[in-house]
């Protein structure tokens, strides 16, 4: 069952957390300090409702699997080929086989 599991694991994603200091002149710049590297199975998710979804505003949304982390939660950034994303739900799952269910939309 694990190896299953670890076979959809095909992309590497990278996660940020926003850092509470200042730089030196104690300017509010974010800067960032990275919490962990991770394979993961990206899958993209539907714009939500009909509004929604025609919105010109409307971000795409992802929806990402990875082995079980409590370190990710959310409002942290996300890094994926190029893209770079803001987390919006962390769900652990605890069925068959650990796990970490991250929701994230896309940030302009």
């Amino acid at each position: 069952m694990g190896q299953e599991f670890s076979g959809i694991l095909r992309e590497r994603i990278v996660v940020e957390r926003q850092a509470a200091g200042r730089d030196a002149l104690a300017s509010a710049d974010p800067q960032y300090s990275t919490i962990g590297e991770y394979w993961a199975a990206a899958e993209a998710l539907d714009g939500g409702s009909a509004s929604e979804a025609e919105s010109r505003s409307s971000m795409p949304r992802w929806r990402f699997i990875l082995r079980e982390t409590r370190a990710i939660k959310p409002g942290d950034r996300l890094l994926w080929s190029g893209r770079t994303m803001t987390i919006a739900s962390v769900i652990l799952e605890h069925r068959l086989i650990p796990k970490t269910i991250l929701q994230a939309e896309e940030t302009r």
